[in-house]
């Protein structure tokens, strides 16, 4: 797992209000040599979320404070397309308490909005 994971919560530096999403409800990746994964987006705002994986989850070791990632961002309508955006891991903390216990909550910051000629091939 990452150094940078944090067991307190970094100051928040958000500066737009999160509020549920309009948009975006959710979130999928696909690492190397790991399925697809789909996680419902929390604390959302304009440029970013944060979404939760289980403690005992082998997707923690893959997952690293600074790494860029392109990942599929599903609407809550399902008629609408998916979307998908060049994003960077903020911040990967435990959940000590509260309901979220036993997860680490992964904030993302949503950088760039990709095109279909420059996917990855596990986006074709």
């Amino acid at each position: 797992m990452a150094e940078e994971i944090s067991a307190k919560r970094p100051s928040d530096k958000r500066s737009e209000p999160r509020e549920p999403s309009k948009k975006f409800h959710s979130v999928e990746m696909k690492l190397a040599s790991l399925p697809i994964y789909l996680f419902k987006l929390k604390n959302i705002s304009p440029n970013g979320a944060c979404f939760l994986v289980k403690e005992n989850s082998s997707m923690l070791k893959h997952l690293e404070v600074g790494q860029i990632l392109d990942m599929r961002y599903h609407a809550e309508d399902e008629l609408e397309p998916s979307e998908i955006f060049r994003s960077e891991i903020k911040y990967i903390e435990k959940n000590f308490s509260g309901p979220f216990k036993g997860h680490y909550s992964v904030g993302i910051m949503l950088l760039e909005k990709q095109t279909r000629t420059n996917l990855p091939d596990e986006y074709d």
